[in-house]
């Protein structure tokens, strides 16, 4: 089922922060008639051939609601096969939000948001050389609606629900191959609406919900879920995250690195660090690296990727020369400063590219030499969305 949503791009009248430099190139765009798919909201992973896949959440075909995808570089092009549709009598459920997880077996995990009338909470499935199957079946105290990227972490499967719950008010859940399941409930107090993933260090983001009810960062603990710091309106930290916490060790410190979809100095939403006091370990520091404004993007759905060198990157779903959003680049520099770089801001009306596209609600990921590759939810020539490669 196709969302009814009529998605305008505005041309901001702000001033852009850097020149367009890199090539874009689009690799897939989804089909005017959705047989191929439509609005691929999650972002890609590869597999250890090169090969991307991906989620398209909706549409596919009569009787098709979501499929999962795959591209194969070949002889300088990429080919587009549909590796599974889902269809609405399918056990494995339907409309597929959030992101795959792929084994060194080449095994893929995913989770769909729906999957019939009667139980409308979504799967976790396994898609494998043998067949597929879910491998957990949500039904609302357990967990509903799961939208995050998972991790697989010493056999575990890892991830977050939107809704369901003790309090209706979303889990984070760990499945083992064996079908072992434990779920955590949020309370409105350790924050509402995960959308995020659930990171190595045990942390992750609400969208709501928290000490001040616009979201929070939480950490689980040996007794559930715990409120670590609250985000608000009125703080240049932004509000409202959605993406997942990035991982690093800074100098021996544990840190991590997020995004928040609004507010911030300039309004548009933020990416901040969090810096763990190696004398009080669990004690964080927040510090904004940078504030969108607009012509540099807006409102960022997704957390950030990192490169060997320590640099992040990003996309935000608006703002940028065209309003349709950016890819963005933050580079470590001296006396702890970062440099900001929009790396490309998406031109949907730009056809010599193959068709930009728009709205970029996903992660990035990078290949070995450097090129950044995600999906917009619009755009492209059809205007249901694109895969696309950036050449910096």
């Amino acid at each position: 089922m196709r969302p009814q949503i009529i998605f305008v791009c505005i041309l901001l009248l702000t001033s852009v922060m850097s020149v367009r430099a890199a090539t874009y190139q689009s690799l897939h765009n989804f089909q005017m008639d959705g047989s191929d798919g439509t609005s691929p909201i999650a972002g890609l992973v590869f597999d250890r051939a090169g090969n991307l896949y991906g989620v398209a959440a909706y549409d596919g075909a009569d009787y098709t609601d979501g499929l999962v995808f795959k591209l194969s570089p070949s002889q300088g092009r990429w080919d587009y096969d549909i590796v599974h549709r889902f269809d609405f009598f399918d056990p494995v459920g339907r409309e597929p939000l959030g992101g795959l997880v792929i084994n060194d077996a080449g095994v893929i995990y995913g989770t769909t948001s729906f999957v019939d009338d009667d139980w409308e909470c979504g799967t976790v499935f396994e898609l494998a050389p043998w067949g597929w199957n879910p491998l957990h079946t949500f039904t609302g105290p357990d967990g509903c609606v799961p939208r995050s990227n998972l991790r697989l972490s010493d056999g575990w499967l890892v991830g977050t629900t939107s809704a369901g719950g003790a309090s209706g008010q979303g889990t984070v859940f760990l499945l083992d191959l064996y079908g072992n399941f434990h779920s955590y409930s949020f309370e409105k107090t350790e924050g509402t609406k995960p959308i995020g993933g659930f990171n190595s260090f045990f942390y992750g983001t609400t969208l709501s919900g928290g000490g001040k009810g616009e979201g929070n960062v939480y950490r689980l603990g040996a007794h559930g879920l715990i409120n670590k710091f609250s985000f608000t309106s009125d703080r240049q930290a932004g509000y409202a995250p959605m993406g997942d916490l990035l991982t690093a060790y800074v100098n021996g410190a544990r840190t991590m690195y997020g995004t928040t979809s609004a507010g911030g100095k300039g309004g548009g939403g933020t990416v901040y660090r969090l810096s763990e006091n190696q004398q009080k370990p669990e004690h964080w520091q927040l510090s904004v690296l940078h504030s969108f404004s607009g012509g540099d993007g807006r409102s960022p759905m997704a957390g950030l990727t990192s490169d060997a060198g320590g640099n992040l990157y990003g996309t935000t779903s608006q703002g940028g020369e065209w309003g349709c959003g950016t890819v963005f680049k933050l580079s470590p520099e001296m006396n702890n400063q970062w440099k900001f770089t929009v790396v490309y801001s998406f031109n949907p009306s730009n056809q010599d590219s193959g068709g930009d596209g728009c709205r970029p609600r996903s992660s990035v990921v990078l290949d070995a030499a450097g090129n950044i590759y995600g999906t917009t939810e619009y755009g492209g020539w059809y205007g249901w969305g694109t895969v696309y490669e950036i050449t910096p």
